[in-house]
């Protein structure tokens, strides 16, 4: 088959690829480094499971996520071919022997068949269905051309040449009895003659080889980078919770010593990690991050794989600086490659990040540039500001007295937690949080939780006036200086009372709690209080009578996705119905946010459709006569979803907490 042309076609291409390759990769090393390879045991598992099972591919969308798979299966089974078709270019008569030769023979062929299937139905899915996802792609239908290439002309390489050398060559004759396409293949060309034969085998092998290595030289140019990148970054990946902002060491970034150098955020491309730059390099546009991604669905201007595509371009033009270390040469990243609207319109719901197949990660970058934007620049929506000094002045977002956080409470009978001898003889502390402090929407579901516990028999308290904020939500707005502040202060009030056992209505305090919480020397068992409710019913200490009917069940981002709790709230939802309740299309994992996370709650909607408003006409869609809610955040855009469609008369808005407390067996 041609030593020389070989080798020189092969030297060429790996050449090409390394260099290529190298020139892209090489621009990681002007970004900031960061520690990315602890815990091997935890990221290899990742790897196996995410990666070479792809689990979560078919787990998000079974039928591509097939289809993909498949692919990707064919392409490290058929890695083993590619070394035969090598090694037959020295050595024309070479096969695998023996037993395992004619077994691999016969798996190489079904694999090949299953991955021209895959191809076809890749084809259909995206020229024929063309999911709202996917947008026109050159370098899709070139690399799916390129493969479906591969696999038939292995084939016709195969049927030219079991035609023309089995009569003669025993290993290849072995080959042929197991390679059931190759051969049937070869018993249709069985009467051409041996000259024409033997051009079919040399045509169809060079052209299979030139189109593998021309597909190795290409890997490096575009989005299909990620097959050899993708098992990497999974490993590299994040392994703490992914509700949790990366924290800012105040104290180092404005010591004395800082001076003009005071970094704090993303300010430029160089403020990047090291893996943040890896992922935009990474990504392969499927764009699974827009399936349920609020921003996207409704008409905003973000959506995950736009960011890492425009951070791709920017790392790519700048890559000289970058390499060079000139760091002072790069522009800002808001407002040159990320723009203002795309920044602030997050709400942080995690979907994208949940989505990717090989977990790329987009948060940590946005909350990083928030951060800056904030606190180096001055520069965030301006409704920002009131919230900010509400929060600075007393101590929660409405700016009502601090003092009157426990007016809520008043005539209910509730205990406050005053001492630590006193937390001795609680079961828990329940963190009422600001939203059901001073909102009148989240006040009624705070006094149905208390009735609730009180039925329980629970013994728990309040901090009333000495409750502080947990500081989420000016957290994910960018103001650390604000969050740490906050959290110093309510770590310090709940471990002064030797507080140990805390249960919370809102999801986003509980996420903090539990998850951020302990960073700053807050650690206690955190609970939500549809997990403790479950407990209960369980425990025969609630009884519920079963009394509503077309109940839906909206998913809140962070107690679903961000801390993997789908099950206890529709444990209890099925204790309060007389039928199953009902699900969203976009339900569980991948539920649609009602736009309040990240801030957004304070911010108005001025591009596309208002995010609240499409999550209630997905309700609308199952005819429901509850939506039932577990935050109060929720619970709040899902009643003013329903006001603004005109159907806050004949759909009501509950919090699980509400319907139960109205469901209770009187004892």
């Amino acid at each position: 088959m041609g030593p020389l042309a070989i080798t020189l076609i092969m030297a060429g291409a790996l050449s090409a690829f390394c260099w290529l390759a190298w020139h892209k990769l090489s621009v990681l090393f002007g970004l900031r480094p960061e520690v990315r390879w602890d815990e091997p045991t935890k990221r290899l598992a990742r790897v196996l499971k995410l990666g070479l099972m792809q689990t979560r591919m078919v787990a998000m969308e079974p039928g591509a996520g097939l289809i993909h798979a498949a692919i990707f299966i064919g392409f490290l089974v058929l890695l083993v071919r590619k070394v035969q078709l090598i090694v037959i270019g020295y050595s024309p008569h070479f096969v695998y022997p023996g037993v395992l030769g004619g077994a691999y023979a016969s798996l190489k062929d079904l694999v090949e068949l299953i991955v021209v299937i895959a191809v076809s139905l890749a084809f259909w899915h995206r020229f024929v269905i063309r999911p709202r996802r996917l947008e026109p792609n050159r370098e899709a239908t070139l690399v799916l051309s390129l493969i479906m290439a591969i696999m038939l002309t292995d084939f016709a390489f195969d049927g030219f040449r079991f035609a023309l050398l089995a009569p003669t060559v025993e290993g290849i004759a072995h080959e042929r009895s197991f390679a059931f396409v190759g051969s049937a293949i070869a018993a249709m060309l069985s009467g051409l003659p041996p000259s024409t034969l033997e051009a079919g085998m040399h045509a169809f092998y060079w052209i299979q080889l030139l189109t593998v290595f021309s597909f190795l030289v290409i890997l490096p140019t575009g989005e299909h980078f990620h097959i050899v990148t993708a098992l990497p970054a999974l490993f590299f990946g994040r392994t703490t919770p992914l509700a949790r902002v990366p924290s800012v060491d105040l104290e180092k970034a404005m010591a004395d010593d800082a001076g003009d150098d005071m970094r704090i955020g993303i300010r430029t491309a160089a403020d990047l990690s090291w893996k943040d730059g890896f992922d935009a390099f990474t990504c392969t546009e499927c764009g699974r991050c827009k399936d349920a991604c609020p921003t996207f669905l409704t008409g905003k201007p973000l959506a995950l794989k736009w960011v890492h595509d425009s951070v791709k371009k920017h790392l790519l033009a700048e890559g000289n600086a970058l390499r060079k270390g000139k760091s002072a040469d790069l522009p800002a990243l808001v407002g040159n490659v990320i723009g203002e609207d795309t920044l602030w319109a997050c709400t942080t719901c995690g979907y994208c990040e949940h989505a990717c197949p090989i977990e790329l990660e987009h948060l940590g970058k946005l909350f990083g540039l928030r951060q800056h934007q904030v606190m180096m620049e001055g520069t965030f929506p301006h409704e920002l500001k009131t919230v900010f000094d509400a929060y600075e002045s007393q101590g929660n977002p409405w700016g009502l007295p601090a003092d009157t956080r426990g007016d809520w409470a008043q005539g209910l009978d509730v205990p406050v937690l005053t001492s630590a001898e006193q937390a001795r003889d609680i079961d828990w502390l329940f963190y009422v949080g600001s939203a059901q402090s001073f909102d009148d929407r989240g006040r009624k579901v705070a006094r149905a939780f208390v009735r609730l516990l009180q039925a329980a028999a629970v013994r728990f308290a309040i901090l009333g006036a000495a409750e502080g904020s947990t500081g989420e939500c000016v957290r994910r707005a960018g103001n650390e200086m604000l969050f740490q502040s906050l959290a110093q202060s309510l770590v310090e009030t709940l471990n002064g009372l030797a507080v140990t056992r805390i249960v919370t209505c809102d999801p986003h305090a509980f996420n903090s709690l539990k998850n951020e919480y302990p960073e700053f020397g807050g650690t206690w068992e955190v609970v939500h209080h549809t997990q403790l409710l479950d407990q209960l019913i369980a425990a025969g200490r609630l009884k519920p009578l079963a009394s509503n009917e077309r109940v839906i069940y909206h998913e809140p981002c962070y107690l679903g996705r961000h801390n993997a709790e789908y099950d206890a709230p529709r444990r209890v939802l099925a204790q309060l119905t007389r039928d199953t309740p009902l699900e969203f299309d976009l339900n569980r994992a991948k539920a649609m946010c009602c736009g309040a996370g990240g801030a957004r709650f304070w911010m108005e909607e001025t591009i596309g459709t208002r995010i609240n408003v499409l999550r209630v006409e997905q309700a609308l869609e199952k005819q429901p006569r509850i939506i039932a809610t577990a935050c109060p955040y929720c619970a709040t855009m899902i009643s003013d979803g329903l006001a603004d469609l005109g159907r806050a008369g004949d759909v009501q808005t509950k919090d699980i907490a509400e319907l139960m407390a109205d469901a209770l067996v009187p004892t």
